[in-house]
């Protein structure tokens, strides 16, 4: 791990391992968004709680300018899709918030254990976040409104 940037860069690679021993058939998305989600953390009670970073600053831009992609679009993205092209950057952002709303809402736990036992009737997550989120059946146009309007103040 490049340790030039500080301790979360070799907090997010340990997350790769553990979720290839604990759920090999992650999609990209959730394994990168794991992964970054606790690099700028802390600790509560020997509970590592993650904490906003760098990447909350793209996520703003480009909500503000009102391109963010659907949750949708991220979750359906392959491996390839993910890690390349002009977007790779928002990907990781854009997952890692996802994650890190899920855990502010504690909801991120209960997302995991059911996205693991439901990956074959749901290999991207998007019905089981929908589910966990309460808003099964209903429109995840206006989840994602307010999860941009959430973000927009976080601050770093």
């Amino acid at each position: 791990a490049n340790m030039t940037y500080g301790t979360g860069t070799l907090v997010h690679e340990i997350v790769h391992p553990f979720m290839l021993v604990n759920f090999p058939k992650c999609p990209a998305w959730f394994n990168e968004g794991l992964a970054s989600l606790y690099e700028q953390s802390n600790d509560r009670d020997g509970r590592m709680l993650a904490q906003t970073n760098q990447r909350l600053k793209l996520v703003q831009k480009v909500i503000q300018a009102r391109q963010m992609p659907p949750l949708q679009t991220l979750m359906s993205t392959d491996r390839k899709e993910f890690y390349a092209g002009k977007n790779r950057l928002l990907h990781y952002a854009q997952a890692r918030y996802l994650c890190y709303y899920l855990e502010k809402h504690d909801l991120l736990g209960a997302f995991y254990h059911q996205f693991r036992a439901n990956h074959e009737d749901d290999p991207t997550g998007f019905k089981t976040l929908r589910k966990v989120l309460g808003e099964d059946g209903q429109d995840m146009g206006r989840f994602q409104r307010k999860w941009e309007h959430w973000l927009l103040l976080r601050r770093y």
